[in-house]
Formats: C-alpha cells, sequence, structure tokens
C-alpha cells in the first residue's frame, strides 16, 4: 500500500467501561490495529502457512496472511485439517469464481473501506471506542464456513483469531530478520505457536489433513433404476455434471443463512444445458438422482457417459450410475458445465440485484 493508503488509527479519549464481552472484542481490535501497522504483508508471502494452537480446545489454526497482493489486507485462520485442505484447495484454483463458496472454513479478518461494513460493525466500533479513518483502514472480522453466510464472530472465535493475531505478528517481525524462519527442516511440516503455562512457545509439525472419504452414496429405489434400464435402452451423449453451492443465500430455519445446492447437467456433445435442480435444506443427494433421472426420461434416452468434475460429486453419481449401466469417469476441469455455470451465476447475480 502506499503512504495515502496507510490510515491513522485512534482511540477516543474517554473512558468506556465494558462488559466481559466486549473486553474480548476490544482486545481483538487492538490486536487487529497492531498487526495493520506492522504491514507485515510487505515481507511475508501468502504463500506462507504457520499453525497457531487454540489454547481453549488444542485446535489448530493455519494462518496466512494476505496482502502481498496489494488487493485484500489481512489474517486468515484455517480451522483444522478440514480448513487447511480448503486453504490448499483455494491455493490451487485461486481462478475458480465463488470458491469460498464451496471450501472455505476459516475466520478472517479483513481491512476494508467504511463502506463495506455493515451497520452492526459501525456499531461495535463506535461502542468499543474506536476510531479509523480512510481506504483499507477498518477492521473486519467473519467467519466462513462451507455453505453458509459469512457471519459474525463468536466469542470462542473472537479470542483465538485475537491469539492468532498477537502470533503473527511476533512471527513477521522474526521474519523479517530471518528470511528462514519458516523453512522446516522436514519437507511439508509447518510452523506452529502452541501455549502451555501462559508462556508461548513453537514447533515443527506435521500438518493435519482429512483423509477420509465419505462413502460413496446408495440411492435406495434399486427397483427404479432397473425399471429405468427396461423401459429407456437406448443410450445417447455425454453429460458433464457437478454439483455446488448457489451463489444466491436463502434464510432457512437456523439464524444464519445458507446458499442452497445445485446440481447441473451440460452435454458435451451439442454443449447445451441438459438441466439443472436447485436443492434447499433436505436430503440433497437424493433430489439430485431423482431429477437426473427425470432429465432421462425427458430426453428419452440414457447418457452414454457422466463426466463429473469433483470427488464429491463422483462420491455421489457413481453407484447410481453404474446400476443404470452408464459409464462414469472423472475430469478435473469440465469447460462447457463451467462456461453454463458461468451463466447461471451471472444470472443469479443480476435477478439479486
Amino acid at each position: 500500500m502506499t503512504k495515502t493508503d496507510v490510515e491513522q488509527t485512534e482511540r477516543k479519549e474517554e473512558a468506556v467501561e465494558l462488559t466481559e464481552e466486549q473486553a474480548e472484542w476490544h482486545r481483538l481490535y487492538e490486536a487487529a490495529a497492531a498487526f495493520k501497522k506492522q504491514g507485515s504483508w510487505k515481507w511475508v508471502s501468502d504463500s506462507e502457512i504457520f499453525g497457531v494452537c487454540n489454547p481453549e480446545d488444542g485446535e489448530v489454526g493455519y494462518c496466512t496472511i494476505m496482502g502481498s497482493n496489494e488487493e485484500l489486507f489481512g489474517l486468515a485462520v484455517f480451522r483444522g485439517g478440514e480448513g487447511l485442505e480448503s486453504l490448499q484447495d483455494m491455493m490451487l484454483d485461486r481462478d475458480e469464481p465463488y470458491a469460498w463458496l464451496n471450501r472455505q472454513k476459516c475466520i478472517m479478518v479483513t481491512f476494508e473501506d467504511r463502506t463495506e461494513l455493515d451497520k452492526q460493525d459501525l456499531a461495535q466500533i463506535k461502542e468499543l471506542g474506536f476510531r479509523f479513518r480512510g481506504r483499507n483502514a477498518w477492521p473486519l472480522f467473519r467467519a466462513y464456513d462451507p455453505g453458509l453466510v459469512p457471519w459474525t464472530l463468536d466469542r470462542k472465535q473472537v479470542c483465538f483469531l485475537t491469539n492468532a493475531l498477537e502470533q503473527a505478528v511476533e512471527l513477521a517481525a522474526r521474519c523479517k530478520k530471518d528470511e528462514q524462519l519458516f523453512v522446516p527442516p522436514v519437507s511439508g511440516q509447518l510452523l506452529v505457536r502452541a501455549q502451555q503455562n501462559g508462556e508461548w512457545s513453537e514447533g515443527w509439525c506435521d500438518p493435519e489433513f482429512v483423509l477420509k472419504r465419505p462413502a460413496k452414496y446408495e440411492y435406495s429405489d434399486d427397483a427404479k433404476l432397473t425399471d429405468l434400464v427396461r423401459r429407456i435402452p437406448e443410450k445417447r451423449g455425454q453429460w458433464e455434471t457437478d454439483y455446488f453451492f448457489a451463489p444466491v443465500a436463502v434464510q432457512g430455519e437456523a439464524e444464519r443463512p445458507y446458499y442452497p445446492r445445485l446440481c447441473l447437467w451440460v452435454d458435451r456433445q451439442t454443449r447445451s444445458a441438459v438441466g439443472f435442480h436447485v436443492a434447499y435444506e433436505g436430503n440433497f443427494e437424493q433430489e439430485f438422482i431423482d431429477h437426473m433421472i427425470q432429465l432421462i426420461e425427458e430426453k428419452g434416452a440414457r447418457p452414454q457417459k457422466l463426466i463429473i468434475r469433483s470427488n464429491e460429486g463422483l462420491d455421489l453419481f457413481e453407484k447410481t450410475a453404474q446400476r443404470l449401466k452408464i459409464k462414469i469417469e472423472r475430469e478435473p476441469r469440465l469447460v462447457y458445465l463451467e462456461e453454463a455455470q458461468a451463466d447461471l451465476f451471472d444470472y443469479f447475480a443480476k435477478h439479486e440485484s
């Protein structure tokens, strides 16, 4: 950032009596202000990952300092093995739109313009007695979970992010003097800070990964599948398909809105959409299989092949495709599906605004 982008943070002079929860938030804002003042993104790349162990429950948050690209400034803390996998997936697919909808599992502070904050954020800043001025100066704290709208932090997350920010400042200061700080003695290990008896120390650890894949989906109505093969013997076309979260949130029974899942089918040979289905709260797996059966009946032919983009999609469709005598394979990039997905997302965006 330029000097004009680095704005002043001020603390009001008058004393403010804080509740216990407000005091926790106050410490978080102070930690964020110290992190921003340090400006460690100037010498720490966002590809450097380090861990901070949550003193409350032992969960490791895998941290990345954002800002080296001068687009987004802040700290992201990806929670546990699932969070780390989501971080690495997103690094591999940096250009994928809406990737955070599907994958991101983290708590984050970013530094935004004032217009990016909600009324509740601005009210909290005023209540705690802080003032921020200028571009990329206003701390915004959010929790991200796959399929859910970004949400305000709960008290446990407030304390964890505070610790992570304080440890990030400590490590970044040392990294400025020692460029080899994050270079592991054994390839693949990560530097993790942890608290013992009130004191912080560090060590090299193997990262946690979620290695177990979920069970492949079994469609319950075997007779229906057998009957479909008997009634519709013809095979025609190759369908690219996958499911993902729609970019428009809806309000369910819970307080936090969610993004419904959307499944899309595109004929690779004709390059035209076969159909799509949106699944709200409930058994989305059965809904998507039922809709594929409906599409087969409407077309009067089973596809010769299903080409799936994701492992999750493969787990959903594989057993049903085998019972329908449809070849199935996975390809990580599906050009026609991705074009149709982009068009569909543009449609949602236009009708939301």
